[in-house]
């Protein structure tokens, strides 16, 4: 298969949403790909939310993804995105949608390079309503279990929508155990002068066939921030589809439902990714 259509659709929807009117004061809701996974297992389309380097290494693939939120006894449609990865070159364009109906846009540009011993990518955000910010990272294989990795996000400390979002570090360290069929890590946020640490992540993965578990905790920062992840995925030689669930720190139960799949292809046919 092709995936240029698919790149065509994905342009066509960045034009529409651009032209959507400005927003309100709200905070920027984080891609729903950052709400489960780290930095260190992350690749594909969902790494130009999560970690530049993710960027290389890996086939074409354009994913989408939807997220809601119980409010008021209800589920609302919160988020909802598209990601394209194709030549180490990515784009990604989410919509925030507010109580109130006010929503607003963001949308991502990176690239990565390198391979599986090393990597390294960079993205440019922009943001409705504020201040774009940009993205550096490296990754690499310390060993054949270990991989570290760090992220340098939102250099510049963007203003977006009356709320600050500072400048911080994630380095992280995973491992790959049993083949592959088992993933751990832990990531923080550490101030670029590193005298403090606003949030400490730690999840892992399990893959049984064509099936994955995962299991994210975010410990510090806001109530809102803190919380509990929980996702499962079915992947297959040309789709990957993930269902998650999230339950923050005092919300007194699962808060936030949401469902993302991509398409994956290759030069000159399909392949397992």
């Amino acid at each position: 298969m092709t995936l240029r259509p698919a790149l065509g659709l994905s342009a066509a929807a960045l034009v529409l949403a651009a032209a959507g009117p400005p927003p309100a004061a709200a905070q920027l809701y984080p891609a729903q790909a950052q709400r489960y996974l780290l930095t260190t297992e992350v690749q594909g389309e969902r790494a130009v939310w999560v970690n530049p380097a993710g960027l290389a290494r890996v086939t074409p693939s354009l994913g989408a993804d939807l997220t809601a939120d119980r409010e008021a006894g209800a589920l609302r449609v919160t988020q909802y995105g598209v990601a394209f990865l194709s030549r180490n070159l990515g784009l990604g364009w989410k919509r925030d949608r507010y109580p109130g109906g006010v929503a607003a846009s963001s949308y991502a540009v990176g690239a990565g390079s390198g391979n599986d011993a090393l990597s390294a990518g960079v993205v440019r955000r922009w943001n409705q309503g504020g201040e774009g910010a940009w993205d550096l990272a490296l990754r690499g294989r310390a060993t054949p279990t270990l991989e570290l990795s760090v992220v340098w996000r939102d250099l510049g400390s963007p203003i977006v929508r009356d709320s600050v979002y500072r400048s911080r570090l994630v380095p992280a360290a995973g491992l790959r155990l049993a083949g592959g069929r088992f993933l751990a890590g832990v990531e923080g946020d550490v101030a670029p002068d590193f005298a403090s640490m606003r949030q400490i992540r730690a999840g892992a993965t399990l893959k049984l066939g064509a099936f994955t578990v995962s299991v994210r905790g975010a410990f510090g920062g806001s109530a809102a921030d803190r919380g509990l992840a929980i996702a499962i995925g079915l992947e297959g030689a040309s789709f990957r589809s993930a269902f998650l669930a999230l339950a923050p720190a005092g919300a007194g139960g699962i808060r936030t439902l949401g469902a993302g799949g991509a398409l994956l292809a290759a030069p000159g046919g399909l392949r397992r990714r």
